[in-house]
């Protein structure tokens, strides 16, 4: 994924095939007479993400129209259209943003200098720290999320199957320091994922925490749980 907001490999090659046959108008969207044509992408899907993102946010994604953006960028639907050949494209663009900003707080914990059985445990509980702050102060934000996973939206595979390889790579990492002692690391990493899915899930940890759970003391005892099979105890 070259761009990292701008959502799955398969989104951008979608809206690079419908901005080929339709070049939008230059002037309209200000354009210089020097950009390449993937410069011009790159920069006119930032800016309507970024527009997009903004109005669902405030109103949601059931609300954001199409036409709302393309009014705030000053430019017609078809030409918004030109760069995103559906709506649902656009709010796959979005949560593809949502997604790697919750990505971003599992890559941070990974390039720590800990063990690797720490910075699981921290992963861990910092992937659903932010879970949980999005459905408690970003609502608009993880209702989008939820739609994504409930109706199994491509960008949402892609999700969790990257969540999966920052695991992966950091139980290699304590591996080969020999610190954990499974050797097939994308193996545990599946099992690890498999076991701390209901704390990261954004519709799985709207069910616990409004199902009156002790999620904090759950998930430390799952977290407990997953250390003991990696044959390494957190502190």
């Amino acid at each position: 994924m070259q761009e990292k907001d701008s959502g799955s490999t398969s989104m951008v090659r979608d809206a690079d095939r419908a901005s080929r046959g339709h070049r939008p108008d230059a002037q309209a969207l200000g354009v210089y007479s020097g950009d390449s044509d993937g410069a011009v992408l790159a920069r006119w899907r930032k800016r309507i993400l970024d527009v997009a993102e903004e109005h669902i946010r405030r109103i949601g994604h059931r609300k954001t129209t199409v036409a709302d953006i393309a009014s705030d960028l000053g430019v017609s639907r078809a030409n918004v259209y030109r760069f995103f050949p559906t709506r649902a494209a656009i709010d796959q663009g979005v949560c593809a943003r949502i997604a790697n900003r919750t990505l971003d707080v599992a890559r941070e914990v990974s390039q720590k200098s800990a063990p690797a059985g720490i910075k699981l445990a921290e992963m861990f509980a910092a992937l659903h720290r932010y879970t949980q702050l999005q459905l408690t102060e970003e609502r608009h934000t993880h209702e989008l999320f939820v739609a994504a996973t409930d109706g199994k939206w491509e960008v949402t595979k892609w999700y969790f199957d990257e969540m999966t390889r920052i695991f992966e790579a950091t139980i290699r990492e304590g591996f080969e320091a020999s610190e954990l002692k499974i050797d097939d690391a994308g193996n545990a990493a599946r099992c690890a994922m498999a076991a701390i899915i209901s704390f990261v899930h954004p519709s799985l940890v709207e069910q616990r925490i409004g199902g009156g759970d002790d999620v904090k003391a759950e998930l430390e005892a799952q977290t407990r749980f997953i250390m003991l099979a990696l044959a390494q105890v957190p502190g």
